[in-house]
């Protein structure tokens, strides 16, 4: 008898050991195959031998539908702060955007309604700007204003 469902035990198994919620997001987007090409299911080999197929996709499919709901309600600032978090060792923060955006059509749950859609590529395109104006050097005091001019003062007892 089992003590957890499929989706207790994806959730606490296999997403608790990937960190961040983009990461986590990217992570089973990874197990999606939903390419033009592809059946739209996920691969979990370890998950299906426990609980059957059927019930790995549906706690799969379930999973990342949550997963992607969260992270379209989370603010921008917070979902920046994950960025770092969710990066792997091999990975930067850029390139991490960049491999997350390119993917995110193919691996997303479907069907997926076209505002999802777009706010989720919306997020990513904001994430991107974000953190690539926070390492431009040129970009860091380009929101500061100037220091306002001094008029210059007249000699004393002119």
């Amino acid at each position: 008898m089992r003590l957890k469902s499929a989706l207790e035990d994806f959730d606490a198994n296999t997403l608790g050991a990937v960190p961040g919620l983009l990461g986590r997001l990217s992570y089973v987007g990874r197990l999606h195959d939903g390419s033009e090409t592809g059946n739209g299911r996920y691969d979990h080999w370890g998950l299906a031998k426990v609980y059957g197929d059927d019930a790995a996709q549906r706690a799969i499919r379930a999973s990342h539908l949550v997963l992607l709901s969260e992270v379209l309600k989370k603010p921008l600032a917070v979902l920046l702060k994950d960025v770092l978090a969710s990066c792997s060792n091999e990975l930067t923060e850029k390139e991490f955007l960049a491999a997350l955006t390119l993917t995110q059509k193919d691996s997303l749950p479907k069907p997926l309604s076209p505002a999802a859609l777009a706010h989720l590529r919306s997020v990513l395109s904001a994430l991107s700007a974000l953190v690539e104006s926070r390492d431009d050097p040129n970009l860091r005091g380009a929101s500061q204003l100037p220091q306002p001019a001094q008029e210059p003062r007249r000699p004393a007892g002119i």
